[in-house]
């Protein structure tokens, strides 16, 4: 999480809505000035907002997942997900509130949290690996190879995961159930990234457009 891990850590306030005033403080932002470009960005990552996204409500994680997820876990294993989700929950809205802060609010900043802390909770508690005679050590290695595969080098195509798979020596179904999901599940992560990319390009010079 490249651009949005790098800034400042301090603990945050959380308010209600996390947009700011468009009449006031919220004109001159980032977001505001080059709203036409970030929006382009959106329109092509195809990222539609809930109604919670466009009003700026905290980042709720645990009404996002599926229900197989959900069901997949019972009893101890559930209580300390959800205690997971929580505290993944706390830093998204941190993050957002950042993001707020240095670039103006935007629906794509909201999705975008909510979706990588989603995925990243979900990959460190639940296997998408079938059992195996090697063990679950094995298991959640491949998986986290897996991850950060994707994570540090997105997108991978098909022999970039072809490799992975041989390497690994993993059930290929398994793989590409895993790397589908998180393709999906990631694509407004994705989006946001690729906005705060064009606007810190613009800020630094190296983007040179008028208002959007």
């Amino acid at each position: 999480m490249a651009q949005v891990s790098a800034l400042m850590a301090d603990d945050l306030q959380i308010q209600p809505s996390h947009r700011l005033d468009v009449s006031g403080e919220a004109a001159g932002t980032a977001v505001h000035l080059h709203g036409r470009l970030v929006q382009a960005i959106v329109t092509d990552f195809r990222v539609t907002p809930t109604l919670a996204d466009l009003e700026g409500r905290p980042i709720e994680i645990l009404s996002t997942l599926q229900p197989a997820i959900e069901r997949s876990l019972k009893g101890e294993n559930r209580l300390e997900f959800h205690k997971a989700l929580l505290a993944n929950e706390k830093k998204a809205n941190e993050d957002l509130v950042r993001c707020t802060q240095k670039y103006g609010y935007h629906y794509i900043f909201r999705a975008g949290l909510q979706s990588y802390y989603m995925t990243k909770t979900v990959v460190a508690r639940i296997s998408f690996w079938r059992p195996d005679v090697r063990g679950d050590e094995y298991r959640v290695n491949v998986q986290k190879l897996s991850y950060d595969a994707l994570e540090n080098r997105r997108p991978l195509n098909d022999a970039d995961k072809r490799f992975l798979i041989d390497a690994m020596a993993c059930v290929p179904a398994d793989a590409y159930r895993f790397w589908t999901w998180l393709e999906k599940s990631r694509v407004p992560y994705n989006a946001m990234q690729a906005c705060i990319l064009m606007l810190d390009n613009i800020r630094k010079g190296k983007y040179t457009v008028g208002h959007g």
